[in-house]
């Protein structure tokens, strides 16, 4: 059965703002492709305001700039309409009061992260269930099985306390000596497909849109300022919710730096997480893609080797 024969709809958000123009066109249009998701809608929440915080030292670009790239995009049917975010402090007031149960909450966290912008981006939706990333986000489905959207609702449908469903993050990664001297994982014990994260992270989630907001808000800050995963993640830990991530099939990568060697190989990178192409023994957490200096060598590594392979 198909989602389009399913009683379910799904929206997908992403939110953009100007420090994503140097890739977000590309990243875009891959993320929708290998997603091949009938989704009921599909929307980009643009914040045309100024960077802070630690996005000051990303590539920027001029926001009509943006707003064009948006609107090729919205012409070619890839995504369906674009919401810019709104100032108004009434609105603001408001989102804010219904996410957090009052309207003092910061809208940006202590390094400049949105927290309205977001929370504006869910508001956006009418879909049952969302499915928001973030606008870099890279993933890679695994053609030989259903969507993993569709086996996260079933997963969501089956468990009352899961309010937050995630595909694999990140491909295989050697995780000790042995696995690292001979490039390949070593035999382990059969997985469950799901199992409990320890956090709540929003680079992407799909979420159940009514049991968050009819069981689960408001939000609790455990810190003043903190960003939204951490929120909640809190509110998870005192409320008794709960996020599943899954253990196979498709995973997803978050590219951490967005300097010169991710632009100027994103063609490749593009490539490689979409043909399931990736250096099992690279540093970092596996479900980051570090693209700055030295870093970014194992990935060109393995695009070289799976490229020769092919002729």
């Amino acid at each position: 059965m198909t989602s389009l024969e399913q009683k379910y709809t799904v929206s997908f958000t992403t939110n953009a703002c100007v420090t994503d123009n140097p890739f977000i066109e590309k990243t875009l249009r891959s993320m929708l492709h290998s997603l091949n998701y009938p989704f009921h809608e599909k929307l980009v929440a643009l914040d045309v305001g100024k960077p802070v915080g630690k996005y000051l030292e990303r590539q920027t670009g001029e926001i009509e700039e943006l707003r064009t790239k948006l609107e090729q995009l919205r012409t070619e049917g890839i995504i369906n309409r674009v919401d810019e975010v709104p100032w108004d402090e009434t609105l603001q007031k408001a989102v804010l009061k219904k996410y957090f149960g009052r309207d003092d909450i910061e809208v940006k966290d202590f390094d400049g992260a949105p927290i309205y912008q977001y929370l504006f981006a869910l508001e956006q939706c009418t879909g049952d269930y969302i499915l928001h990333v973030d606008s870099d986000v890279l993933f890679c489905q695994e053609l030989s099985r259903k969507s993993w959207i569709d086996e996260g609702i079933e997963m969501l449908q089956a468990n009352p306390s899961v309010v937050i469903a995630t595909c694999e993050g990140g491909p295989p990664q050697a995780k000790n000596f042995i696995e690292k001297l001979t490039g390949r994982p070593s035999k382990s014990k059969p997985q469950k497909l799901w199992n409990k994260a320890r956090n709540v992270s929003t680079r992407y989630f799909l979420l159940d849109r009514k049991r968050l907001e009819k069981i689960v808000l408001p939000l609790v800050q455990k810190d003043i300022g903190e960003p939204l995963e951490n929120s909640f993640t809190h509110t998870f830990k005192v409320k008794g919710f709960e996020r599943w991530s899954m253990t196979a099939g498709t995973w997803a990568i978050h590219p951490v730096e967005h300097g010169e060697n991710f632009i100027q190989h994103l063609d490749d990178l593009i490539w490689a997480v979409e043909n399931n192409v990736y250096p099992f023994k690279r540093d970092g957490k596996r479900w980051n893609m570090h693209t700055d200096g030295d870093d970014i060598k194992p990935w060109l590594n393995a695009i070289s080797q799976a490229k020769s392979a092919m002729f």
